[in-house]
Protein backbone atom coordinates (compact mmCIF):
# COMPACT_ATOMS: atom_id res chain seq x y z
CA UNK A 1 0.00 0.00 0.00
CA UNK A 2 1.41 3.36 -1.21
CA UNK A 3 2.44 5.87 1.82
CA UNK A 4 0.74 8.77 2.28
CA UNK A 5 3.07 11.14 2.50
CA UNK A 6 5.13 9.93 -0.81
CA UNK A 7 1.37 10.17 -2.56
CA UNK A 8 0.11 13.55 -2.08
CA UNK A 9 3.33 15.19 -1.03
CA UNK A 10 2.31 16.12 2.64
CA UNK A 11 3.18 13.81 5.62
CA UNK A 12 0.39 11.89 7.41
CA UNK A 13 -1.53 13.30 10.46
CA UNK A 14 -3.38 11.90 13.02
CA UNK A 15 -6.31 12.47 11.46
CA UNK A 16 -5.67 10.21 8.22
CA UNK A 17 -4.65 7.38 10.76
CA UNK A 18 -7.54 7.85 12.08
CA UNK A 19 -9.26 7.23 8.96
CA UNK A 20 -7.30 4.41 7.59
CA UNK A 21 -7.79 2.44 10.93
CA UNK A 22 -11.40 3.37 11.12
CA UNK A 23 -11.52 5.16 14.42
CA UNK A 24 -11.83 8.41 16.43
CA UNK A 25 -8.79 10.80 16.57
CA UNK A 26 -8.52 10.37 20.35
CA UNK A 27 -8.70 6.65 20.17
CA UNK A 28 -5.07 7.00 18.12
CA UNK A 29 -3.79 9.44 20.64
CA UNK A 30 -4.67 7.46 23.15
CA UNK A 31 -2.21 4.63 20.80
CA UNK A 32 0.41 6.86 20.36
CA UNK A 33 0.79 7.48 24.33
CA UNK A 34 0.62 4.01 25.55
CA UNK A 35 -2.66 4.23 27.26
CA UNK A 36 -2.87 0.78 28.78
CA UNK A 37 -6.88 0.90 28.48
CA UNK A 38 -7.20 0.65 24.28
CA UNK A 39 -8.52 -3.01 22.91
CA UNK A 40 -5.68 -4.94 21.68
CA UNK A 41 -7.55 -5.75 18.19
CA UNK A 42 -8.05 -1.84 17.88
CA UNK A 43 -4.00 -1.08 18.57
CA UNK A 44 -3.35 -3.23 16.15
CA UNK A 45 -5.63 -1.83 13.68
CA UNK A 46 -4.11 2.15 14.50
CA UNK A 47 -0.89 0.68 14.63
CA UNK A 48 -1.13 -0.55 11.35
CA UNK A 49 -2.48 2.24 9.48
CA UNK A 50 0.31 4.33 11.13
CA UNK A 51 3.06 1.93 9.55
CA UNK A 52 1.25 2.14 6.05
CA UNK A 53 1.30 6.05 6.23
CA UNK A 54 4.25 6.34 7.79
CA UNK A 55 3.21 8.43 10.51
CA UNK A 56 5.54 9.44 13.76
CA UNK A 57 4.54 11.25 16.96
CA UNK A 58 5.23 14.62 17.02
CA UNK A 59 7.47 15.22 20.00
CA UNK A 60 5.76 18.23 20.62
CA UNK A 61 2.39 16.75 20.28
CA UNK A 62 3.31 13.83 22.95
CA UNK A 63 4.52 16.64 25.62
CA UNK A 64 1.51 18.85 25.20
CA UNK A 65 -0.52 15.66 26.00
CA UNK A 66 1.33 15.47 29.39
CA UNK A 67 0.09 17.53 32.60
CA UNK A 68 3.30 18.41 33.49
CA UNK A 69 6.53 18.17 31.02
CA UNK A 70 9.40 18.51 34.30
CA UNK A 71 11.45 20.36 31.45
CA UNK A 72 13.38 23.59 32.59
CA UNK A 73 14.53 25.86 29.42
CA UNK A 74 18.00 26.58 29.61
CA UNK A 75 18.84 29.96 27.30
CA UNK A 76 22.44 30.96 27.03
CA UNK A 77 23.86 34.25 26.04
CA UNK A 78 27.08 32.85 25.15
CA UNK A 79 28.11 29.01 24.64
CA UNK A 80 31.33 30.04 24.15
CA UNK A 81 32.04 31.85 27.52
CA UNK A 82 33.47 29.69 30.25
CA UNK A 83 31.79 31.74 33.18
CA UNK A 84 27.92 31.38 31.62
CA UNK A 85 28.94 27.63 31.36
CA UNK A 86 29.87 27.44 34.59
CA UNK A 87 26.68 28.28 36.14
CA UNK A 88 24.42 26.14 33.42
CA UNK A 89 26.59 23.33 34.92
CA UNK A 90 25.66 23.73 38.22
CA UNK A 91 21.71 24.90 37.43
CA UNK A 92 21.81 21.50 35.62
CA UNK A 93 22.93 19.30 38.56
CA UNK A 94 19.87 20.69 40.89
CA UNK A 95 17.37 20.02 38.06
CA UNK A 96 18.43 16.46 37.98
CA UNK A 97 18.70 16.13 41.71
CA UNK A 98 14.81 17.29 41.35
CA UNK A 99 13.63 14.78 38.39
CA UNK A 100 13.77 18.03 36.03
CA UNK A 101 15.10 17.96 32.15
CA UNK A 102 17.04 20.84 30.43
CA UNK A 103 16.69 21.59 26.94
CA UNK A 104 19.81 24.35 26.43
CA UNK A 105 19.82 26.79 23.08
CA UNK A 106 21.89 29.84 22.47
CA UNK A 107 20.01 32.45 23.05
CA UNK A 108 21.01 34.32 19.86
CA UNK A 109 21.19 33.24 16.38
CA UNK A 110 24.26 32.28 14.36
CA UNK A 111 25.42 35.56 12.13
CA UNK A 112 28.55 37.41 11.32
CA UNK A 113 30.02 39.70 14.06
CA UNK A 114 29.28 42.94 11.62
CA UNK A 115 25.15 41.93 11.10
CA UNK A 116 24.53 42.32 15.08
CA UNK A 117 23.63 40.12 17.69
CA UNK A 118 20.06 39.04 17.66
CA UNK A 119 17.62 36.37 19.88
CA UNK A 120 16.79 33.23 18.34
CA UNK A 121 12.98 33.26 18.33
CA UNK A 122 12.09 30.45 16.80
CA UNK A 123 14.49 28.29 18.56
CA UNK A 124 12.64 29.76 22.04
CA UNK A 125 9.59 29.40 20.63
CA UNK A 126 10.10 25.74 19.86
CA UNK A 127 10.76 25.21 23.60
CA UNK A 128 7.67 27.03 24.31
CA UNK A 129 5.99 23.89 22.02
CA UNK A 130 7.58 21.68 24.24
CA UNK A 131 5.85 22.69 27.56
CA UNK A 132 9.15 23.30 29.27
CA UNK A 133 8.15 24.71 32.42
CA UNK A 134 10.21 27.92 33.16
CA UNK A 135 13.37 29.14 31.24
CA UNK A 136 16.47 29.95 32.42
CA UNK A 137 18.38 32.98 30.98
CA UNK A 138 22.17 32.85 31.47
CA UNK A 139 24.01 36.06 30.27
CA UNK A 140 23.13 38.98 29.14
CA UNK A 141 21.44 38.64 26.39
CA UNK A 142 20.37 41.28 23.36
CA UNK A 143 16.33 42.81 22.80
CA UNK A 144 14.67 41.71 26.07
CA UNK A 145 11.72 43.00 24.64
CA UNK A 146 11.34 40.87 22.16
CA UNK A 147 12.12 37.81 24.31
CA UNK A 148 9.34 38.79 26.73
CA UNK A 149 6.66 38.93 23.56
CA UNK A 150 8.07 35.28 23.01
CA UNK A 151 8.01 33.86 26.50
CA UNK A 152 4.89 35.23 27.14
CA UNK A 153 3.64 33.82 30.41
CA UNK A 154 6.15 31.28 31.01
CA UNK A 155 8.18 32.16 34.56
CA UNK A 156 11.30 32.87 34.30
CA UNK A 157 14.88 33.61 36.31
CA UNK A 158 17.84 35.10 35.27
CA UNK A 159 21.62 34.33 36.37
CA UNK A 160 24.57 36.10 35.78
CA UNK A 161 22.89 38.96 34.13
CA UNK A 162 19.96 41.86 34.74
CA UNK A 163 16.73 41.43 34.41
CA UNK A 164 16.93 44.15 32.07
CA UNK A 165 12.79 44.75 30.96
CA UNK A 166 11.78 40.88 31.97
CA UNK A 167 9.57 40.43 34.34
CA UNK A 168 12.14 37.51 36.42
CA UNK A 169 13.92 36.62 40.03
CA UNK A 170 17.75 37.68 39.15
CA UNK A 171 20.74 36.18 40.63
CA UNK A 172 23.87 38.01 39.77
CA UNK A 173 27.72 38.44 41.39
CA UNK A 174 27.83 42.52 42.19
CA UNK A 175 30.20 43.50 39.03
CA UNK A 176 30.65 47.07 40.37
CA UNK A 177 32.05 45.42 43.94
CA UNK A 178 34.13 42.99 41.86
CA UNK A 179 35.75 45.88 39.51
CA UNK A 180 36.52 47.89 42.34
CA UNK A 181 38.02 45.12 44.47
CA UNK A 182 40.42 45.07 41.37
CA UNK A 183 41.23 48.69 41.18
CA UNK A 184 41.31 48.91 44.59
CA UNK A 185 44.46 46.04 44.72
CA UNK A 186 46.01 48.10 41.49
CA UNK A 187 46.65 51.24 43.06
CA UNK A 188 47.40 49.34 46.16
CA UNK A 189 50.04 47.34 43.80
CA UNK A 190 51.26 51.12 42.73
CA UNK A 191 49.22 51.63 39.39
CA UNK A 192 47.66 55.04 38.94
CA UNK A 193 47.40 54.73 35.21
CA UNK A 194 44.96 51.70 34.67
CA UNK A 195 42.56 51.46 31.88
CA UNK A 196 39.47 49.59 31.44
CA UNK A 197 39.11 47.22 28.64
CA UNK A 198 35.14 47.14 28.65
CA UNK A 199 31.78 48.73 28.67
CA UNK A 200 30.09 46.69 25.45
CA UNK A 201 27.98 43.27 26.03
CA UNK A 202 25.08 44.16 27.94
CA UNK A 203 24.21 45.57 31.28
CA UNK A 204 26.97 43.40 32.81
CA UNK A 205 29.16 45.15 31.13
CA UNK A 206 28.01 48.37 31.68
CA UNK A 207 27.81 47.71 35.54
CA UNK A 208 31.84 46.60 35.27
CA UNK A 209 32.47 49.64 33.42
CA UNK A 210 30.38 52.04 36.16
CA UNK A 211 32.51 50.05 39.03
CA UNK A 212 35.76 51.12 37.58
CA UNK A 213 35.46 54.73 37.12
CA UNK A 214 33.71 54.67 40.31
CA UNK A 215 36.90 53.21 42.05
CA UNK A 216 39.23 55.53 39.65
CA UNK A 217 37.28 58.56 41.13
CA UNK A 218 37.79 57.15 44.94
CA UNK A 219 40.96 57.13 44.61
CA UNK A 220 41.65 60.52 43.01
CA UNK A 221 42.07 59.80 39.69
CA UNK A 222 39.57 60.39 37.83
CA UNK A 223 41.77 62.02 35.20
CA UNK A 224 42.94 59.01 34.38
CA UNK A 225 39.73 57.42 33.58
CA UNK A 226 40.42 55.18 30.03
CA UNK A 227 37.83 52.71 29.22
CA UNK A 228 38.97 51.13 25.62
CA UNK A 229 35.57 49.40 23.68
CA UNK A 230 35.46 45.75 24.14
CA UNK A 231 32.91 43.09 24.76
CA UNK A 232 33.70 39.48 26.02
CA UNK A 233 35.77 37.76 23.43
CA UNK A 234 39.40 36.90 22.97
CA UNK A 235 39.45 39.13 19.86
CA UNK A 236 37.51 42.17 21.14
CA UNK A 237 40.32 42.24 24.36
CA UNK A 238 43.46 41.56 22.04
CA UNK A 239 42.12 44.87 19.62
CA UNK A 240 40.85 47.13 22.59
CA UNK A 241 44.58 46.15 24.36
CA UNK A 242 46.56 47.30 20.96
CA UNK A 243 44.90 50.37 20.24
CA UNK A 244 45.80 51.34 24.12
CA UNK A 245 49.19 50.41 23.28
CA UNK A 246 49.17 52.95 19.94
CA UNK A 247 47.43 55.55 22.14
CA UNK A 248 49.29 58.59 23.40
CA UNK A 249 47.73 58.16 26.99
CA UNK A 250 50.31 55.95 29.88
CA UNK A 251 49.08 52.73 30.70
CA UNK A 252 50.73 50.23 33.61
CA UNK A 253 47.85 48.71 34.06
CA UNK A 254 44.33 46.65 32.36
CA UNK A 255 41.30 45.70 34.14
CA UNK A 256 39.50 43.45 31.51
CA UNK A 257 35.77 43.26 31.17
CA UNK A 258 36.09 39.43 31.66
CA UNK A 259 39.08 36.50 31.82
CA UNK A 260 38.46 36.33 27.75
CA UNK A 261 38.82 39.72 27.20
CA UNK A 262 42.32 39.61 29.49
CA UNK A 263 43.83 36.88 28.22
CA UNK A 264 43.02 38.56 24.19
CA UNK A 265 45.24 41.71 26.26
CA UNK A 266 48.01 39.56 26.73
CA UNK A 267 48.23 38.20 23.46
CA UNK A 268 48.60 41.97 22.05
CA UNK A 269 51.21 42.61 24.68
CA UNK A 270 53.14 39.90 23.81
CA UNK A 271 53.17 40.65 20.28
CA UNK A 272 54.39 44.07 21.19
CA UNK A 273 57.45 42.93 22.12
CA UNK A 274 55.93 43.73 25.81
CA UNK A 275 56.27 41.42 29.21
CA UNK A 276 53.25 41.14 31.77
CA UNK A 277 53.34 41.98 34.30
CA UNK A 278 56.93 43.69 34.32
CA UNK A 279 55.42 46.52 31.50
CA UNK A 280 51.64 46.26 31.94
CA UNK A 281 49.50 44.30 35.00
CA UNK A 282 46.72 42.40 33.48
CA UNK A 283 43.74 41.44 35.34
CA UNK A 284 40.08 39.57 34.62
CA UNK A 285 36.70 38.77 35.39
CA UNK A 286 35.15 35.48 36.57
CA UNK A 287 37.88 33.83 37.40
CA UNK A 288 37.05 30.74 34.77
CA UNK A 289 39.98 27.82 34.07
CA UNK A 290 41.84 30.20 32.07
CA UNK A 291 42.65 32.27 34.52
CA UNK A 292 44.40 29.09 36.91
CA UNK A 293 46.48 27.64 33.62
CA UNK A 294 49.95 28.09 34.71
CA UNK A 295 51.24 29.88 31.22
CA UNK A 296 48.22 32.25 31.68
CA UNK A 297 47.98 32.66 35.49
CA UNK A 298 45.77 35.84 35.71
CA UNK A 299 44.60 37.79 38.62
CA UNK A 300 40.85 37.59 38.01
CA UNK A 301 37.45 38.09 40.46
CA UNK A 302 35.54 35.11 41.56
CA UNK A 303 31.78 36.07 41.00
CA UNK A 304 30.85 32.48 42.42
CA UNK A 305 29.36 30.98 39.51
CA UNK A 306 28.56 27.85 40.94
CA UNK A 307 26.23 29.84 43.59
CA UNK A 308 24.89 31.70 41.12
CA UNK A 309 23.76 28.95 39.13
CA UNK A 310 22.69 26.73 41.93
CA UNK A 311 20.57 29.78 43.71
CA UNK A 312 19.22 30.42 39.97
CA UNK A 313 17.85 26.89 39.43
CA UNK A 314 16.28 27.04 43.13
CA UNK A 315 14.61 30.20 42.30
CA UNK A 316 13.74 28.20 39.08
CA UNK A 317 11.86 25.36 41.05
CA UNK A 318 9.90 28.32 43.40
CA UNK A 319 8.87 29.79 40.35
CA UNK A 320 7.54 26.56 38.65
CA UNK A 321 5.73 25.69 42.50
CA UNK A 322 4.43 29.78 42.49
CA UNK A 323 4.38 31.57 39.15
CA UNK A 324 2.47 34.61 40.61
CA UNK A 325 5.46 35.38 43.74
CA UNK A 326 6.72 38.74 43.95
CA UNK A 327 10.23 38.89 41.83
CA UNK A 328 13.85 38.84 43.47
CA UNK A 329 17.08 39.69 43.64
CA UNK A 330 19.92 37.94 44.79
CA UNK A 331 23.10 39.92 44.60
CA UNK A 332 26.29 37.54 45.36
CA UNK A 333 29.32 38.84 46.54
CA UNK A 334 33.01 38.51 44.76
CA UNK A 335 36.11 37.81 45.84
CA UNK A 336 39.20 38.48 44.50
CA UNK A 337 41.99 35.95 43.32
CA UNK A 338 45.77 37.07 42.62
CA UNK A 339 47.74 35.52 40.24
CA UNK A 340 51.38 35.89 38.69
CA UNK A 341 50.07 38.51 35.85
CA UNK A 342 48.96 41.86 38.14
CA UNK A 343 52.60 42.58 39.90
CA UNK A 344 53.72 45.81 40.39
CA UNK A 345 54.61 47.62 37.63
CA UNK A 346 58.66 48.10 37.40
CA UNK A 347 59.00 51.07 35.35
CA UNK A 348 56.13 54.11 34.09
CA UNK A 349 56.23 53.66 30.12
CA UNK A 350 56.65 57.75 28.52
CA UNK A 351 53.60 58.21 25.99
CA UNK A 352 56.02 58.04 23.33
CA UNK A 353 58.56 55.39 23.44
CA UNK A 354 56.12 52.32 24.02
CA UNK A 355 53.53 53.64 21.36
CA UNK A 356 56.40 53.26 18.83
CA UNK A 357 57.69 49.76 19.48
CA UNK A 358 53.78 48.44 19.59
CA UNK A 359 53.50 49.78 16.36
CA UNK A 360 57.16 48.45 14.75
CA UNK A 361 57.71 45.24 16.51
CA UNK A 362 54.53 43.10 16.60
CA UNK A 363 55.36 39.65 16.16
CA UNK A 364 53.81 36.37 14.80
CA UNK A 365 50.68 35.76 17.30
CA UNK A 366 47.54 34.17 16.99
CA UNK A 367 45.15 36.95 15.61
CA UNK A 368 46.52 37.70 11.93
CA UNK A 369 43.75 39.66 11.25
CA UNK A 370 44.35 42.13 14.12
CA UNK A 371 47.65 42.08 13.67
CA UNK A 372 47.50 43.39 10.41
CA UNK A 373 45.12 45.98 11.27
CA UNK A 374 47.18 47.33 14.12
CA UNK A 375 50.32 47.18 11.56
CA UNK A 376 48.41 49.27 9.12
CA UNK A 377 47.09 51.59 12.16
CA UNK A 378 43.64 50.63 11.25
CA UNK A 379 42.43 48.64 14.52
CA UNK A 380 38.96 48.62 15.15
CA UNK A 381 36.09 47.60 17.58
Amino acid sequence: MPDLGEANGRRPTIRDVAERAGVSKSLVSLVMRGEPMVREDKRRRVQQAANELGYRMNLAARTLSTVRSRTVGVLVADLRNPSLVDVVERAGQVFEEEGFSTLLISAVVPSRPTSGRRIDSRAIAALKDLRIEAMLVVGSVPDRKALAEVLGSVPVVVAAADADGLRADVVRNDDRLGMRLLVDYLVAAGHTAIAHLGGRGGVVAEERVAGYCEAMAHHGLESGIVVADSDFTEDAGYRAAARLLRGASPVTAIAAVNDLAAVGAMSAVADAGFRVPGDLAITGYDDTFLSAIRQVSLTSVNPDNSGIGYLAAQCVLRRIDDPGRPVEEHLLAPRLVTRYSSGAPERKPSSGAPREKAANHITIGIHAQARSEIMNGEATR
